[in-house]
């Protein structure tokens, strides 16, 4: 299948590329310019394009001739008060209206568990969004707004919410990527809060291989949770993390609150990506 990834050249994006390439599809990246170094993988066609301030012809110059479209592009994603999220959500649902005025009629768009807002407990398709925070509330609009768009234009449109992504985390902004960076200061202890909070936790390799086979296939459609299932205490993923890579430093706990928009514990509905995956 022939696919157009935007932000390729991001954390998430350039595993997703590699898988997508691995499994045979014919991959085109859009991805900013200028932003892609030496070491993105080669022998892929990349095209260079704000996205967010194209013109109609130039991003239907960039994404026809493909069957699917997986918009992963977004700005300051680890910072969820950023007031880019708002700012910029008209944007993102332009670019989409012009890929569906370019002929894709299979779109995934990625989403956030932060859509969710304060919940505990298990979420589903049919999960109440209140989001709480800038980062959340601009996905939601932008998930309400495209559904509705798809729908008007016959498109299927699958939304790809994602949770707590480890593994090549000295190019995230995670936690575990702060973590190794107090390693190499030479700390010897790392704050946290009370670390009992139940998160759900996905290596990035298999977060990709959801993304790009929850893209390729159209049976399912709508929301579609990118997750594990599990729910795992953030203790113990940064205990282990530290003993998988063989750190020095220790946790400190009950040394910060929990932010008031962190539930005590969320997780995702994983059934039906599963299910992609068992069909592959």
């Amino acid at each position: 299948m022939k696919i157009v990834i935007t932000g390729a050249g991001g954390y998430i994006g350039k595993n997703v590329v590699k898988y997508a390439i691995e499994a045979g599809h014919e991959v085109s990246c859009i991805v900013y310019p200028g932003s892609v170094d030496s070491g993105f993988i080669q022998n892929v066609s990349k095209i260079e394009l704000d996205l967010l301030n194209a013109s109609h012809d130039e991003v239907e110059q960039a994404v026809r001739g493909n069957d699917a479209c997986l918009h992963l592009a977004w700005q300051s994603g680890f910072n969820h008060q950023d007031p880019c999220h708002i700012a910029n959500v008209l944007k993102h649902y332009e670019f989409l209206e012009n890929v569906i005025s370019a002929g894709i009629k299979n779109i995934s768009v990625a989403g956030t568990m932060h859509e969710i807002g304060y919940h505990v407990g298990e979420v589903n398709s049919d999960t109440c969004c209140e989001p709480i925070n800038p980062y959340g509330i601009a996905k939601n609009f932008l998930r309400q707004a495209v559904a509705d768009l798809s729908n008007k234009h016959s498109v299927v449109l699958k939304w790809l919410r994602m949770y707590y992504i480890t593994g090549n985390d000295e190019l995230s902004n995670s936690i575990f990527s702060k973590i190794l960076a107090a390693e190499a200061r030479g700390d010897t202890t790392f704050p946290l809060n009370s670390g009992e909070m139940l998160y759900d936790f996905i290596n990035i390799e298999n977060l990709a291989e959801q993304l790009v086979e929850a893209t390729v296939q159209t049976e399912f459609k709508g929301i579609i949770n990118c997750s594990s299932g599990k729910p795992v205490s953030l203790r113990t993923a940064v205990e282990r993390f530290i003993l998988e890579r063989g750190l020095k430093i220790k946790p400190e706990y009950n040394k910060f609150p929990r932010r008031e928009y962190d539930s005590y514990a969320i997780w995702g509905n994983a059934e039906i990506v599963n299910e992609i995956i068992s069909r592959k």
